[in-house]
């Protein structure tokens, strides 16, 4: 089946993640993210906004340190979605306390968007701010996540790891997991700007995640909404079985009634009751080992 991110993705995903996480119902109409973060308590963190883990303007990172941390927990690194193009870390407080308040560490990282960036200036930003905390936190392990465009940045990261490998930091020895939240894969070749400038091998060669199940990885949840017409779950299909053929571990859940944007926005206390997802992501999280068995020639990676 030709289905993808290719015609459809552009305009929904702008609207969706760029302009403003748009949420509904609950808060009465359309209201924008801001009004969700404004309701969602700080009670669970302390947040330290806008530091620096390299010498351009988007490459700096929040950091919410929960105040009920969890024992043996890793960090989550969540990279943000909006097209490569559009977001940004600083609308994302709802999500993170929908984990600290659960005893998780959440670090937000800004990365390079077009006209500025091309591929990979994102997936190295990523990387960067990943390797960054790696290295002022030595003791911890991590979980990577993303969500849209930036689970695309996060699969990267995963699949190809030239990429902390160049920060010096080895994916098998300090990522025990990875969580993507629709994540285009690369199902079928882009077609439209401004993806067809971001990414000029248009999916078709290195450039997709699809390209580069290669090499062992850590355990993987692939999540999607059923109803998600921006990114098809048939992305996470796809790279799943390819993952699971190679001998890695790859867990796809698809949610039945879950658009595009409610794969972020069920992540809020304001939204969690009407999914699984928070709990599913949770339960993936506490499964994955957190200590390096020292006779493990792939460490974390399977």
């Amino acid at each position: 089946m030709k289905i993808g991110m290719g015609m459809k993705m552009g305009m929904r995903m702008k609207i969706g993640m760029g302009m403003g996480l748009v949420i509904s119902a609950v808060l009465s109409s359309c209201a924008p993210v801001n009004i969700l973060n404004t309701l969602t308590p700080s009670s669970s963190f302390d947040r330290t906004k806008n530091i620096s883990f390299g010498s351009l303007e988007r490459q700096t990172l929040d950091i919410y340190r929960t105040d009920r941390p969890k024992s043996g927990a890793p960090m989550l690194v969540f990279i943000h979605g909006g097209s490569w193009s559009e977001g940004n870390k600083d609308i994302y407080k709802f999500l993170a306390e929908g984990f600290t308040s659960s005893g998780y560490d959440v670090v937000v990282p800004n990365y390079r968007l077009y006209p500025v960036a091309r591929y990979p200036d994102m997936i190295v930003d990523s990387a960067k701010a990943i390797a960054y905390m790696v290295k002022e936190n030595p003791e911890r392990n991590f979980v990577l996540m993303g969500h849209s465009a930036g689970g695309y940045n996060m699969l990267m990261t995963m699949l190809v790891p030239k990429y902390l490998r160049t920060e010096n930091v080895s994916l098998c020895r300090k990522i025990v997991g990875g969580i993507s939240l629709a994540a285009p894969t690369g199902i079928i070749p882009l077609s439209e700007e401004p993806y067809i400038t971001i990414f000029p091998d248009r999916f078709t060669g290195l450039d997709a995640p699809l390209n580069n199940v290669n090499a062992p990885t850590p355990p993987i949840f692939l999540g999607n909404g059923a109803k998600d017409k921006t990114v098809y779950p048939q992305n996470a299909k796809a790279l799943a079985q390819k993952i699971t053929e190679r001998g890695g571990v790859a867990k796809v859940k698809i949610y039945e009634d879950l658009n595009h944007i409610d794969m972020v926005k069920v992540i809020s206390r304001l939204f969690d009751g009407g999914s699984t997802l928070k709990s599913d992501i949770i339960d993936f999280i506490d499964r994955l080992p957190n200590e390096l068995d020292p006779q493990s020639v792939n460490g974390f990676c399977q």
